[in-house]
């Protein structure tokens, strides 16, 4: 049975030995990169340090759900509709399939590679009397690279990283654009109390202006005060036409994060949300547990190590197996008897003698490459470090503004009536009046201004702590497979 079975040859070829005999490769193998970012340390605050509207979390970190925190439903409904529909998150969840995608290829050098052939062909000849003949093929090869150095392992292992650096992207676009709607829906909040506040001083200006022309019309006072009381609502009314232009902006601004067509169809709740507690305030190194961005340098950076140990040990022999088989005939029974059938197996072994320098070039371009990125980490731990110590100080500072502001706008409001009083029964001057109210206006609309600025800076702090619910790596809805719609001829005549 074996005489007829097709003789399985051997050949192992060492290609490029005769010129690498002289090489010692013992000892040669690349240690890891180690990859060292240098970054100043915060300073160690301790308990007493700590400011006394930080209320102490059970497990010493920021509020992890910071949306739900502002006590807000449409707002959470808001961020929800955001993180489903908004275009930024989308495209970030496609390029984090796109780097899961790839790292799988990059993994698929850890296996062999197996592949299938086939061929028939029909050979007629112009004499009749001699007979066609058909000829069948079919065969397979398989090739595997032996992983000696490790560099297959490490071209999968970055692969690997850089796939995870994209979810660190994509859970710090969700945290992004979830900072984003949130700053959005207090501004156009905000905008509407503004809108409010210039509707309430038009209709004030009109009251003062009845008052003048009442005086005037008596001949308590001159023409000039009448003039100043209608210049006064007419400032009004232009304020009133600004407030108006701005919380028509603001809802379409938050309509585009939501992906709807803005049209400024979304309507503001009376008034801004109480400021939650601030549990856990955490400290500026916890950022490099939990900012995405900062998460995804860190991981490019291992994954650039990596290169470097590629591109080291491409200066390395490399070890190769190929196998193959085939079976032919002039019949299809052929192609499956044993006695057609012929294998080979190969090994190969290859080395760089002379590349011009390339290789060594690619190691050093890569360590460059690798000193970027750690000057960027750095330059992104120091950005994180102030984002976070400007929050936590902007909270004590706001909080004082908002405690001042609120008194100098109860003690305008008291001035204001006291005068208007005093001017109808004609013992203050319009200009008395009109700066009792464009004091108490002022005031007020600073009032509203900080109290939406300490709501942003509020969120400003949890993004730059890292967020939380809406900055988790591992949440990421299932998009929808592309659709393509092209226009039809129709509407392009």
């Amino acid at each position: 049975m074996q005489s007829r079975i097709a003789v399985l040859v051997l050949s192992t070829s060492l290609v490029g030995l005769s010129g690498c005999a002289s090489l010692n490769f013992s000892g040669i193998k690349p240690t890891p990169t180690e990859v060292v970012a240098d970054i100043p340390a915060p300073v160690q605050k301790t308990d007493a340090d700590k400011p006394s509207w930080v209320e102490t979390a059970p497990e010493r970190m920021p509020t992890t759900d910071w949306v739900a925190g502002f006590n807000d439903p449409v707002l959470n409904e808001l961020v929800s509709e955001a993180m489903r529909s908004n275009t930024n998150v989308r495209l970030a969840a496609a390029r984090l399939a796109a780097a899961e995608a790839s790292a799988k290829a990059f993994r698929s050098g850890l296996y062999p590679s197996i592949n299938a052939n086939s061929r028939a062909s029909r050979n007629e000849s112009a004499n009749s009397a001699i007979p066609g003949s058909s000829n069948f093929s079919l065969g397979g090869t398989v090739s595997w690279e032996v992983d000696m150095w490790g560099r297959v392992r490490d071209t999968a292992n970055s692969g690997d990283l850089e796939a995870a650096a994209s979810n660190a992207d994509y859970a710090g676009t969700r945290l992004s654009i979830a900072g984003a709607t949130t700053q959005t829906w207090f501004n156009l909040i905000e905008a509407r109390l503004q809108r409010d506040l210039a509707q309430r001083n038009v209709a004030t200006q009109e009251r003062a202006l009845r008052l003048t022309k009442r005086r005037f019309d008596g001949g308590v006072s001159g023409s000039s005060d009448y003039r100043l009381a209608r210049s006064a609502l007419a400032n009004a009314e232009a304020t009133l036409a600004f407030r108006m232009q701005v919380e028509l902006a603001t809802s379409r601004q938050l309509e585009t994060l939501l992906r709807r067509y803005p049209e400024a169809e979304l309507a503001a709740r009376d008034d801004l949300p109480v400021l939650p507690p601030l549990l856990g305030a955490g400290t500026p190194d916890e950022i490099f547990l939990r900012r995405p961005d900062l998460l995804a340098a860190e991981r490019r950076m291992i994954a650039q190590g990596l290169r470097i140990d590629i591109s080291k040990k491409n200066l390395l022999p490399r070890l190769s197996l190929d196998a193959s088989a085939s079976s032919g005939g002039r019949s299809i029974a052929r192609l499956f008897s044993l006695e057609s059938l012929a294998a080979s197996v190969a090994g190969g072994l290859t080395a760089p003698i002379f590349q011009g320098g390339a290789l060594r070039a690619d190691v050093a371009r890569n360590e460059a490459v690798l000193n970027q990125l750690l000057e960027s980490y750095a330059d992104t731990a120091l950005t994180a470090y102030r984002e976070v110590e400007d929050a936590l100080d902007a909270e004590t500072h706001l909080r004082e503004q908002v405690r001042a502001l609120s008194v100098s706008l109860e003690e305008a409001k008291k001035a204001e009536e006291r005068l208007e009083q005093r001017f109808s029964e004609g013992l203050a001057s319009i200009l008395q009046l009109l700066d009792s109210q464009t004091r108490r206006n002022n005031t007020e609309g600073q009032y509203i201004s900080v109290r939406r600025e300490r709501l942003a800076n509020r969120v400003r702090l949890h993004l730059a702590l890292g967020g939380g619910l809406y900055g988790q790596e591992q949440a990421r809805e299932k998009l929808p497979k592309p659709k393509i719609e092209l226009p039809s001829l129709a509407s392009l005549n």
